[in-house]
């Protein structure tokens, strides 16, 4: 019986070719091994004939890689010129780019240089930012970039190549599409890196430099209130349109995005967050000087109004009624216990509070409850009537949020 071969079978590669006469097979793809091999002509050829591409199908991109195979670029050259000299003078030069891996490996035959596309990527942008004529330029960047990257292998320069360059943001701007082709590298990058420019100290620097912060901040704020603010309305909006909602979802939206909108009021105490044995209120919040007032919540669909006919006025419904004495005791608590809420408060948020007669506020209700104007004034008499409470209904509320989005 005849053995079955277990010889290998290759896989073939899928082959692109040169424009300029279609004979020089520039790169080839692996897709079952998941690599590329980039084949170089031309005057980067003299220092290595292949690039090899681990963990890509296909050219990726930053590395601008010549479709006709004539490598990274003219100052690309000075890349493999460096590599060729220090790592394999007289050997032959493999060099491998992956996704993440780092190294050099050395025989009687060649030398293995193996660097990560976003190393090789972030020297390329940065030896695009330096002027044709400046070689000398050129070579000092390459040189610290391998004698960081390849410490105990090269030692050509005493500068951190990771070190930032002042200029080299702007030079990114100043690329076409930026903020449009951000991916989600980009976006966490961003986001882990503006707070470090907020919370930096500016000691020393020149005046220029902290007015552009600070406009920087201030411009940042406005933008983000604005997307903010769009998303936070549209969603108050379709709240509103439901028929029914908990105040537990009320809650959860007013505590999450719009109290933060609330004139002068910066932090949210919770009830979950300060254990104390006496009843306190689902909210509290703090204004600017630390003065606290209470919050009560209702529903946006709550009844507000019932009509006397025998007097032709209008009452409380039993719900607010009992929402008016639930914040009165929350206030008198507050009030009585202040001492140990406020050292509750201090411990659990890290905040100082001032508790000097709050006032409460009842969330509840919509003003298109009201059948006529009789209703609506009855609701505003009783509303003034009240010691230390007012009243916000909930349009009311989102016709104050679109209001700060056309003044922003």
């Amino acid at each position: 019986m005849a053995k079955k071969s277990t010889k290998k079978v290759e896989e073939k590669p899928e082959q692109h070719f040169d424009s300029e006469k279609g004979t020089f097979c520039v790169y080839e793809v692996y897709r079952k091994q998941n690599r590329t091999i980039y084949y170089l002509q031309g005057g980067q050829a003299k220092f290595l004939s292949k690039i090899i591409l681990n963990g890509y199908q296909g050219l990726p991109s930053g590395l601008y890689l010549n479709r006709n195979g004539y490598g990274f670029g003219k100052k690309g050259t000075f890349l493999l010129s460096a590599l060729k000299d220090n790592l394999a003078s007289n050997k032959l030069l493999e060099f491998t780019i992956t996704k993440k891996t780092k190294s050099v490996k050395k025989n009687t035959l060649k030398t293995s240089v193996t660097l990560p596309l976003i190393d090789v990527k972030n020297l390329l942008v940065r030896l695009g930012r330096i002027n044709e004529d400046s070689n000398n330029d050129l070579r000092s960047e390459v040189a610290s970039f391998l004698s960081t990257k390849f410490p105990k292998q090269i030692r050509i320069s005493t500068e951190d190549f990771d070190d930032y360059r002042g200029g080299e943001v702007a030079a990114l701007f100043r690329r076409k599409k930026v903020a449009q082709k951000l991916n989600e590298e980009d976006l966490e990058a961003l986001k882990n890196f503006f707070p470090k420019i907020f919370e930096t100290s500016l000691k020393g620097k020149r005046k220029g430099v902290k007015v552009e912060r600070s406009a920087l901040i201030r411009e940042t704020k406005k933008v983000t209130d604005k997307i903010f603010l769009d998303e936070v309305i549209k969603e108050f909006e379709g709240n509103l349109a439901k028929k029914i909602i908990s105040e537990n979802d009320w809650q959860k939206f007013l505590s999450e995005k719009v109290f933060r909108f609330l004139a002068n009021y910066v932090t949210t105490i919770e009830k979950q967050n300060v254990s104390i044995s006496v009843s306190y209120p689902d909210f509290v919040l703090a204004d600017v000087y630390g003065f606290v007032d209470v919050f009560e919540i209702k529903r946006h669909e709550t009844p507000l109004m019932a009509l006397d006919e025998s007097h032709d006025n209008y009452y409380w419904k039993p719900d607010i009624v009992k929402a008016i004495s639930q914040i009165e005791n929350y206030i008198d608590e507050i009030v009585r216990n202040a001492d140990d809420y406020v050292r509750a408060v201090k411990k659990k948020k890290g905040v100082d509070i001032r508790v000097v007669r709050p006032r409460g506020y009842i969330i509840a209700g919509t003003s298109s409850q009201f059948k006529n104007k009789k209703e609506s004034g009855d609701f505003r008499k009783l509303g003034v009537s009240l010691k230390n409470i007012s009243f916000i209904l909930y349009d009311e509320l989102l016709e104050n949020l679109r209001n700060l989005r056309s003044k922003l």
